[in-house]
């Protein structure tokens, strides 16, 4: 059902928990066409990696099967489509990193705990599940980065909304470029 990169070897040893994929929110092209760019321009490491994403799930634990895909698909197909909304990019006193805070962030809590009770999610929870949803456009970057990054972007940076109606599922090539695999559909499509 997919083809996964067997030679990791090139790879960063973080970068292998992602080796069999995860699933995510890719914003529609017309706020994707809006974000890029910013995130081309100030974490171009994470660009060339994926482009603006809201990260849902976990990295998955299996390889996926058609049973698996089947189980999600049908998880999938009883949550009902939200409208989520980005505004101004933020920063961190403690953290480095500037991104986007999505909300609401009650529909995206309710979408991960229900996908991962996905057997292909079985095992110890990921670390990072409960982080709250956000669109990064640096994380590689420094403290005193970010804030710099924030200064010159605060007054262009595009807010708005859109509808997720659909998830992602990708998985990286050898050259960790995540590839998107398949859509799921939110609801009964």
């Amino acid at each position: 059902m997919v083809t996964y990169v067997t030679d990791t070897s090139k790879w960063e040893k973080r970068q292998n928990d992602y080796r069999l994929g995860l699933i995510l929110i890719m914003p529609p092209p017309e706020v994707s066409r809006l974000i890029n760019p910013l995130r081309s321009k100030y974490d171009p490491k994470a660009f060339y990696s994926c482009p603006t994403h809201i990260s849902i799930s976990d990295p998955l634990r299996r390889e996926m099967t058609q049973e698996l895909d089947d189980e999600i698909t049908g998880i999938l197909s009883t949550i009902a489509s939200f409208t989520l909304h980005y505004d101004k990019p933020k920063v961190s006193r403690h953290h480095a990193g500037v991104a986007y805070p999505i909300t609401p962030q009650k529909p995206i809590d309710e979408l991960k705990r229900r996908l991962h009770q996905a057997a292909i999610f079985e095992g110890k929870v990921y670390g990072r599940r409960d982080i709250p949803a956000h669109m990064t456009i640096a994380e590689f970057v420094t403290i005193e980065e970010s804030w710099q990054i924030r200064e010159e972007i605060q007054d262009i940076a595009p807010s708005g909304s859109f509808l997720c109606n659909q998830l992602e599922f990708i998985v990286p090539d050898i050259n960790m470029q995540f590839q998107r695999v398949k859509t799921y559909a939110l609801g009964a499509g």
